[in-house]
């Protein structure tokens, strides 16, 4: 019932950003479009980033949660494949900048996740400030290329910046990716898709 219920909410926003730019989106006309009380929305989600943030991460699910470890240009591949099918809501996602911007979601998603493996594969505690500054640099570098390539402001094809990201990621943080295993669980918390 719960992943319905944001499932519900996410289709719905992705229809309205197929007509409108994010910063129109409101929350109260989402609810009337799914027929649901903005109290039904905000159980679920503090406000539309984390919706958004939500459909990130279920994309991301789809290509490298529950399967064996694998992290490699393929894989990145078959993410950016995931979001070209759904280039026009990415783009509308990612054209509004601000303290909750989607930017901020995904960034503390990629330190939180490198965090994660790191200490899982590696066995250290967490990620030193060489590390960090690391994971964090890479992260913005890449973002900043995503978007590019998302809104067509570059040449570089989808498997060539798979094949960047892969070469650029940090030694320590690919050695860790290679063995961690993604899953919805540490994905979602607990309860899977939460």
């Amino acid at each position: 019932m719960k992943d319905r219920t944001r499932l519900m909410f996410a289709s719905e926003l992705e229809k309205m950003l197929a007509t409108m730019p994010m910063d129109k989106v409101r929350v109260v006309e989402l609810c009337r479009r799914c027929g649901a009380t903005p109290p039904t929305f905000y159980y679920y989600f503090h406000d539309k980033y984390e919706l958004v943030a939500w459909i990130f991460l279920r994309d991301f699910a789809a290509v490298f949660a529950d399967r064996q470890p694998e992290y490699s240009a393929e894989r990145i591949a078959a993410s950016l494949k995931t979001t070209a099918q759904k280039r026009q809501f990415y783009q509308q996602a990612y054209s509004e900048s601000g303290q909750n911007s989607i930017d901020s979601y995904v960034q503390h998603f990629n330190v939180s996740i490198a965090s994660e493996s790191v200490k899982q594969v590696l066995q250290q505690s967490g990620l030193s400030k060489q590390q960090m500054l690391a994971v964090r640099y890479h992260s913005y570098g890449m973002m900043g290329l995503f978007k590019e390539w998302l809104n067509n402001d570059s040449k570089i094809s989808l498997e060539d910046l798979a094949e960047f990201q892969y070469q650029m990621t940090p030694e320590f943080l690919k050695k860790a990716f290679q063995e961690y295993r993604f899953s919805s669980r540490h994905l979602f918390g607990k309860g899977g898709q939460n």
